[in-house]
């Protein structure tokens, strides 16, 4: 492989890196507000698809597996993208290693998905796990929403104008 073509396999590789992992919450967050948001969005979640006290009992050890498993693949790939842009020139082995890691971390992403699915399928119903996305969606963008107005409060500065959030 040319190294031009190993830079652009490495770009598009760290970018997808980039774009599949979740914001990270500001490093100022205690652990104490970090529970009370995993908190908050257990119960919104468990509002928008109807979980009965039943159902919650089954599904949320399911779905914290799943998230804690799935969070655990990012950050070893982030930490690894991160330790190698320290190192500072990568080798041809580096950049080996790195996509070939994130290759592996994703058919493991995608097996747990199949599996949480499954899972969660059998305890709530497909339309439910449905719902449970587009819920998971809403409520990530309704934090970020609120992480970018304390922000701008902060900073002083005036966000986009409203409608463009």
């Amino acid at each position: 492989m040319s190294p031009r073509n190993l830079l652009t396999a490495l770009l598009v590789a760290s970018a997808a890196i980039a774009l599949a992992q979740p914001p990270s919450p500001p490093p100022h967050i205690s652990p104490e507000k970090l529970k009370e948001l995993r908190a908050q969005k257990a119960a919104y979640l468990t509002s928008k698809i109807s979980l009965s006290v039943e159902e919650a009992q089954q599904f949320w050890p399911v779905y914290n597996k799943f998230d804690e498993e799935t969070d655990a693949m990012r950050r070893e790939l982030g930490d690894m993208d991160r330790d190698l842009r320290k190192k500072g020139d990568l080798t041809d082995a580096d950049a080996t290693a790195l996509m070939e890691k994130e290759v592996s971390n994703r058919q493991k992403e995608v097996d747990l998905m199949r599996k949480f699915h499954a899972d969660g399928k059998r305890i709530i119903g497909a339309k439910r796990m449905v719902e449970l996305g587009r819920a998971e969606r809403e409520f990530h963008r309704e934090v970020v929403r609120r992480f970018q107005e304390r922000k701008e409060e902060r900073d002083g500065r005036p966000g986009p104008p409203p409608g463009r959030r």
